[in-house]
């Protein structure tokens, strides 16, 4: 029984302190930013989602995923990026590769045009190709989605890393990207 009161006493005891914290040290409100009516240039945000390409279908969900985001957020100076890789391979290349870079970068530019902005691309898609992993015995992207997301910034700090093959989009508004909003292909 003692023991039990103890657990007891002790959770009241912390609930006491907890309050009268509370009392004692007022809360300091933190700064933000309002962005209810838009954004401005100066904080231009993209929306990132690191994905693979494995099959059309899947393009097909992305796409239409990326336009759901869109349309639930049409706010000027947000943009939405596919981050893209194959699928881990046993060769660099192989014979579906080039179709699926294809199709997702004719989407994109179907959405872009579907939504037209006159200042820049709404809608990007940078796609990397497969790299050697001694560890893994593959050939695969690199890093997987950090390895996305680590390219992606260095790109976005205007250091031409090279890792994108490919870049669909206007690339003269990346610079002045300020915030990066990162999203599962599944949100």
């Amino acid at each position: 029984l003692s023991i039990i009161f103890l657990l007891c006493v002790s959770q009241l005891g912390v609930d006491f302190v907890n309050w009268l914290s509370m009392l004692v040290v007022k809360p300091k409100v933190l700064p933000r930013l309002d962005f209810s009516e838009s954004i401005p240039s100066q904080y231009r945000t993209m929306v990132a989602i690191p994905t693979m390409l494995s099959d059309k279908e899947a393009i097909d969900r992305l796409m239409n995923n990326l336009e759901l985001h869109y349309l639930r957020n049409q706010t000027e100076n947000i943009h939405f990026v596919l981050l893209t890789d194959f699928l881990d391979a046993d060769e660099e290349v192989i014979a579906s590769d080039n179709f699926l870079v294809e199709y997702a970068r004719l989407a994109i530019t179907s959405l872009n045009k579907k939504y037209f902005s006159e200042n820049a691309s709404i809608f990007f898609l940078l796609h990397r190709p497969r790299r050697w992993n001694p560890s893994e015995n593959k050939w695969m992207g690199y890093e997987r989605k950090r390895g996305k997301l680590m390219e992606f910034n260095a790109l976005l700090k205007g250091k031409d890393t090279n890792a994108f093959s490919v870049i669909e989009g206007n690339r003269d508004i990346l610079t002045s990207v300020k915030y990066v909003i990162t999203l599962d292909s599944d949100t």
